[in-house]
């Protein structure tokens, strides 16, 4: 399979300070951390330019789909540390990922050694991983789709449903708050009836300049905040601005978190036809 690495980012890139609100729990962290680059895992990608307004009335749905699309634009190539940490230990697992559209996402670890050439592949709403120390491809049944994904605060869900937070939900602007000179949407987003979804409600923090989501809240049904991840840098990437570093929090467990740093992006990958089959996950 052919690396799609494009160009590296530009050098002139400063830091993101963390985006907390007033009586919202903090994580016990550095409050700002360097430049980086997920999903692994969302600027406008597919409009002309990162931070254009959306003219006339702001429709909360269109906000979050242009949010939601930034890491992917169409099409994407990335390497990238996913860094999972827990009270008595720290693990960093590095990888590369292929994507098209929502529907389509290809990943691959290359260290450590010993998970070296695990691979994901995801098709619509279905996924399977390759396991070379038993050689086995797993297809990921729905009973698991809220296990964790390789061991890190995401589930198996937020990766295979990566478009749920727009199509699964109902959406409305609840404030345009501006803080240290930059405004911001906030943004509900409480599920469809029959929709098959986890959290009762998800709440979003989105800058109005190029759609970054600095914060994003899940609430169960109770109301109670159980995860939210944080935005820590921001670069440009090939004329737009994308989240590069970012980190999710689990409320349930103390001193778990979960970071995802970009090294490596590009949104003109050369990517072949057969890259999202079951097929290529051997190889």
């Amino acid at each position: 399979m052919k690396n799609g690495a494009g160009r590296p980012f530009s050098p002139d890139c400063g830091t993101v300070s963390s985006p907390y609100r007033p009586n919202q729990p903090s994580p016990s962290v550095n409050e700002t951390i360097p430049v980086r680059s997920l999903l692994i895992v969302a600027t406008g990608m597919m409009w002309a330019a990162a931070g254009g307004a959306l003219g006339g009335e702001v429709d909360a749905k269109e906000i979050i789909r242009r949010s939601d699309d930034l890491l992917r634009r169409g099409q994407s190539y990335a390497r990238f540390t996913m860094k999972i940490e827990r009270p008595d230990w720290t693990r960093s697992v590095e990888m590369e990922s292929w994507t098209k559209g929502v529907s389509n996402a290809f990943m691959r670890v290359l260290a450590p050694k010993k998970e070296k050439d695990v691979t994901f592949l995801k098709k619509g709403r279905e996924a399977w991983q390759f396991v070379p120390s038993v050689d086995r491809v797993i297809k990921i049944p729905p009973s698991m789709m809220l296990q964790s994904w390789m061991g890190s605060d995401f589930t198996n869900d937020d990766i295979v449903r990566a478009d749920s937070l727009v199509v699964d939900y109902t959406h409305r602007i609840t404030g345009e708050p501006a803080e240290e000179g930059v405004s911001y949407w906030i943004i509900e987003a409480i599920p469809l009836e029959e929709a098959p979804v986890v959290w009762g409600k998800v709440e979003f923090k989105v800058r109005q300049e190029n759609y970054v989501a600095d914060r994003v809240d899940y609430y169960d049904e109770e109301g109670i905040l159980i995860k939210y991840y944080l935005t820590f840098a921001i670069k440009e990437v090939e004329g737009l601005s994308v989240a590069t570093a970012f980190t999710m929090f689990d409320l349930t467990r103390e001193g778990y978190k979960t970071s995802l740093t970009y090294e490596d992006i590009t949104f003109k990958p050369d990517i072949k036809p057969s890259t999202f089959s079951v097929r290529s996950l051997r190889r």
